[in-house]
């Protein structure tokens, strides 16, 4: 809204955490907002929309009945990247021909782009960088006659979670995600971040656990922790705080039933933290640690401080200290100088250790990165041929590890309906959007109810259960 100031609401009329948008002033403006990439940019898209009910504007669904319009891009890998571009092309569109009237791009891909896309896409009225969420109704008032503001690419600033930054969650679920860091200090070489999201910076603790009061006060049962690497918290506030002197407090939270931790670190997963996980009963037996690769030339070419004798020495001391625990991982195939050698160790090793859950992609040279200057190329068909014979495997092992289920019996957090009417959730092994869900038949529940269930098929990367 180019211009134009609205009317701004006592911050302190808004609760930390809320679910429905206050009712709208009469003849407030409708802003819509698409979040694309992963989980820490729907946290984000969260702040934007609680700033703009804030600001005084009506939020719709629909791009179509929208005066201004917000994509919260990705700028992590090619294809993210596409399909960012894509989104804000068809708003584009939608402001040529229809009541659209501000376009703004935030998120990642504005940050680490946003010289270049001011000139190609002049439609554009304003480029929100990754530490300025909670100002977007400020600035696009200031936006001048369409154009974006005169503003420096990239501010090694957090944003200010010193102070109150209220969430309108975006999901009715009964999980909720919760950020615990911002940026990344790690010198991995095939990767970006840093650039675009700063050094690792940890909120305050005292912050952490009155959003999670407030998610918890909210109908949250589940918290999700993010980072771009969560072993790192509290390791730049000083004193003795670490990530599992956190759990220990969020374990305090009245209300919250599970805490899972995302995007842990090799070298960070301490002994301490492992027995945080182990002994604190809402700290579910859960480690999503994205490994990359096995052989030591790669990860020494990827610079992630370990080498295959440390790698698997950590996951034999995973599974000796928290018995039963989920390994969920993140491979990356076709790094420069990745030898068919070096590939089929990691096929091995896949085949081998078994893991809970496995994702995987193809190296993509990433703009500014260290890795898409390095010797050896792989080619891409190369790369993509060892991205699906990996994927092959890990879907024979998870397949076999569903069919062990079967006939078992697990605790489902039951988080609403399927188009079928069916219930739908999952177990403490099952993170959101990633790892599938369990189907629930002949079960009387609802969502946040947590049920004991016994497990009757299995449906690819899902369950199929019933209530006992």
């Amino acid at each position: 809204m180019s211009g134009e100031m609205l009317q701004i609401r006592d911050i302190s009329e808004m609760p930390l955490v809320s679910r429905e948008a206050p009712a709208p002033v009469q003849g407030a403006p409708a802003a819509a907002l698409v979040s694309l990439g992963c989980a820490k940019n729907t946290v984000d898209s969260e702040i934007m929309l609680a700033a703009l009910v804030r600001a005084g504007y009506r939020l719709v669904a629909d791009a179509r009945e929208a005066r201004v319009a917000i994509v919260n891009t990705c700028g992590f890998i090619e294809d993210a990247k596409r399909e960012s571009v894509d989104a804000i092309l068809d708003l584009a569109r939608l402001k040529e021909e229809g009541p659209l009237e501000s376009l703004v791009v935030a998120g990642c891909l504005a940050e680490r782009y946003r010289g270049e896309l001011a000139q190609s896409l002049p439609e554009v009225d304003l480029f929100l960088g990754t530490r300025e969420y909670d100002r977007i109704a400020e600035l696009l008032a200031e936006a001048p006659g369409g154009a974006p503001p005169a503003r420096e690419a990239f501010s090694d600033t957090l944003m200010d979670y010193s102070r109150r930054l209220p969430r309108l969650l975006s999901e009715p679920g009964p999980s909720a995600y919760l950020k615990v860091a911002e940026g990344c200090s790690r010198p991995c070489t095939f990767c970006v971040i840093p650039r675009f999201r700063g050094r690792f910076r940890s909120r305050p603790a005292e912050h952490i656990t009155e959003e999670a009061e407030a998610l918890a006060a909210a109908g949250v049962r589940e918290v999700n922790l993010l980072a771009q690497e969560i072993t790192s918290y509290g390791t730049d506030l000083g004193g003795d705080l670490s990530l599992a002197g956190l759990l220990e407090r969020l374990n305090e939270v009245e209300g919250l039933r599970w805490i899972r931790i995302l995007y842990n670190y090799p070298r960070g997963v301490t002994g301490e933290l492992l027995d945080a996980i182990r002994d604190l009963p809402k700290v579910v037996e859960y480690i999503d640690m994205p490994l990359q690769h096995i052989a030591t030339s790669v990860l020494t070419a990827m610079r992630r401080g370990i080498d295959e004798a440390g790698t698997r020495a950590l996951i034999e001391r995973m599974r000796r200290r928290v018995p039963g625990c989920a390994l969920r991982t993140t491979m990356l195939v076709g790094f420069p100088g990745e030898s068919e050698e070096d590939f089929n160790a990691l096929l091995n090793f896949t085949a081998e250790v078994r893991f809970t859950r496995l994702g995987a992609f193809a190296f993509s040279p990433e703009d500014g990165s260290i890795a898409a200057r390095l010797p050896d190329p792989v080619p891409r068909e190369i790369a993509r041929e060892r991205l699906a014979r990996l994927l092959a495997l890990q879907e024979g092992i998870q397949a076999d590890a569903n069919e062990a289920l079967i006939g078992g019996r697990t605790e489902v957090l039951v988080e609403g309906m399927t188009a079928e009417g069916l219930l739908r959730g999952r177990t403490r092994h099952q993170a959101p959007e990633v790892d599938g869900e369990v189907f629930l038949h002949e079960t009387d529940a609802a969502p946040g109810d947590f049920i004991d269930c016994e497990i009757m098929d299995t449906d690819g990367v899902d369950l199929v259960a019933r209530g006992v």
